[in-house]
């Protein structure tokens, strides 16, 4: 069960109706480009300013910021920050491609945190700490850039 449908539901409805075959597939082509674009922004919005992330990454540096500290905490707490990005990652990526036929991913945000996460867990393997506060700082500065980025920053409805 669908629900109810809006007027504008029905206006957009009719119009597409009245269209040809090549206007109807101008307008399902413009809607998938307005969706991904939406997509895009909202994936970006959602990972690089959500409060718990920020929250999480703060404690992982304050527990870096020791001389010497316990490996298996901050394995732990990458742990946590991992499993909450993609977490919320796939929430949005799964909503769109509910309505988008072959979505691509956000590379952007799964790249960046592929790679970045591969490079802690390397560091936090060979076991040199200065290595992986190295690479705990280098991921928290790209993320800090990333959500300055214009596509974090608002969602735009459309």
């Amino acid at each position: 069960m669908i629900g109810d449908i809006t007027v504008n539901e029905v206006e957009l409805l009719n119009a597409y109706q009245i269209l040809g075959p090549s206007g109807q597939k101008g307008l399902k082509d413009y809607l998938r480009y307005l969706l991904y674009k939406q997509y895009k922004r909202e994936a970006m919005a959602a990972v690089f300013h959500n409060n718990l992330l920020h929250n999480l990454f703060h404690s992982l540096l304050h527990l870096v910021e020791r001389d010497d500290f316990d490996l298996r905490q901050i394995e732990k707490r990458v742990r946590q920050i991992k499993e909450l990005y993609y977490g919320i990652f796939e929430q949005v990526h799964n909503r769109f491609a509910e309505v988008i036929d072959d979505l691509d991913s956000c590379e952007v945000v799964k790249e960046f945190a592929h790679s970045s996460f591969d490079n802690i867990e390397k560091a936090i393997r060979s076991g040199n700490l200065t290595v992986v506060r190295f690479e705990i700082i280098d991921f928290h500065q790209g993320f800090c850039r990333l959500s300055q980025k214009r596509d974090a920053r608002n969602i735009v409805a459309v």
